[in-house]
């Protein structure tokens, strides 16, 4: 009995101590990439995106400018193309850290479909600009993995998890730590509010933008598997251009029009 006892906190210590190793270096790679503090001390961001997924019955476009404010994770965006929402015209769409809506050619929907889309664009979007300087976030599990070599580099594997009230949805990501250089090169990961639960795997370039280091050019496929081999060579991908910090922002944006 003792000794069974003695097993079971001798397990849950490594546990915790995996989950710590886990975490720091999740730490290292939010310092690397400019810091969590330096990140939110900015205040706020506007970037021009296109998205475009690969050619093709229900391909997907978004072209357009998005606007968030950290504080209160407020977003907003004015897309010229929009093809995930089946509208021509313009789309507006806005989040004010509670509620969110969407305007066609300046009409307020009331459609709960294109309502639920644009609730998913403005909380996904905002998480993928912000994402590595979330990862210390409350409510977030960590779990150090196997270590493995991609394209001649070494790499630290970090399994993130969520806690149930954390999010709308609680996704699973694999965090691909460069040994070297600290920063993540690549993840994988799900998108459980669409149903997508096996992962894709995410790529990117990064620029540096007032000390910031932003993954701004994105790429995407399926993966065949939780090891991070990619399934077909087929991408979609992510540009994001003309970032700038710190702007003017009428916050007045962000709450839904009356008409």
């Amino acid at each position: 009995m003792k000794k069974s006892i003695l097993i079971m906190m001798l397990l849950a210590v490594s546990t915790i101590a995996t989950a710590q190793t886990a975490k720091e270096l999740v730490a290292q790679a939010v310092e690397a990439t400019g810091g969590k503090q330096n990140f939110y001390n900015l205040g706020n961001v506007n970037y021009d995106i296109e998205y475009r997924t690969p050619p093709g019955e229900g391909a997907i476009t978004l072209v357009g400018n998005e606007t968030y404010v950290f504080d209160g994770e407020l977003s907003y965006a004015a897309y010229t193309e929009h093809s995930f929402s089946g509208a021509n015209g313009k789309v507006v769409e806005g989040y004010n850290g509670k509620d969110s809506w969407v305007t066609f050619d300046g009409k307020v929907s009331d459609d709960d479909q294109a309502n639920g889309i644009a609730r998913f664009l403005r909380k996904t979007n905002y998480y993928w600009f912000t994402m590595f300087f979330k990862l210390l976030d409350d409510g977030i599990n960590y779990e150090k993995l196997a270590d493995q070599k991609v394209n001649s580099k070494d790499y630290n594997r970090v399994k993130i998890t969520f806690g149930n009230k954390v999010g709308d949805a609680q996704d699973t990501y694999i965090l691909y730590i460069n040994k070297e250089t600290k920063l993540i090169d690549q993840f994988l990961f799900t998108v459980v509010a669409f149903g997508l639960t096996e992962p894709s795997l995410m790529q990117f370039e990064y620029e540096t933008i007032d000390g910031i280091k932003v993954p701004s050019k994105r790429k995407y496929i399926q993966a065949e598997n939780w090891d991070g081999n990619a399934k077909g060579t087929n991408y979609a991908f992510i540009n994001w251009t003309n970032i700038k910090f710190k702007t003017d922002i009428d916050k007045s944006i962000f709450q839904k029009p009356t008409k």
